[in-house]
């Protein structure tokens, strides 16, 4: 095996910025995670970089189409599939209608 491998990129380890439930959405620059447990404001904790999530925090102005991008608005946290003043989170596992609250995504897919 190679002499530099690191890990298997499943987990990344975050510090929070303000307190994180567990299920959150979190962005560590551009990717995408979700914290695995509560983490307290300025303690560190760790996140799933991979995989399938339901999301909550989607925006009820959108629907959003299964393998459609969807996208954080950095200014609202909202999730949509509108590309603008936003960070590309993954691709929808599943359509979610305008109404919905939540949307299930494969993360940084």
């Amino acid at each position: 095996m190679a002499t530099n491998f690191i890990q298997d990129g499943k987990r990344i380890a975050i510090t929070a910025g303000a307190e994180i439930k567990s299920g959150d959405l979190v962005m560590a620059g551009n990717l995408a995670a979700v914290a695995l447990a509560d983490i307290a404001n300025g303690a560190k904790g760790t996140a799933a970089s991979e995989g399938v999530w339901e999301l909550a925090n989607k925006d009820i102005a959108v629907a959003i189409g299964q393998g459609q991008k969807v996208y954080r608005v950095t200014a609202t946290g909202k999730l949509t599939n509108l590309s603008a003043d936003a960070d590309y989170v993954g691709i929808a596992w599943a359509a979610a209608a305008q109404a919905a609250t939540t949307v299930r995504v494969k993360i940084n897919a």
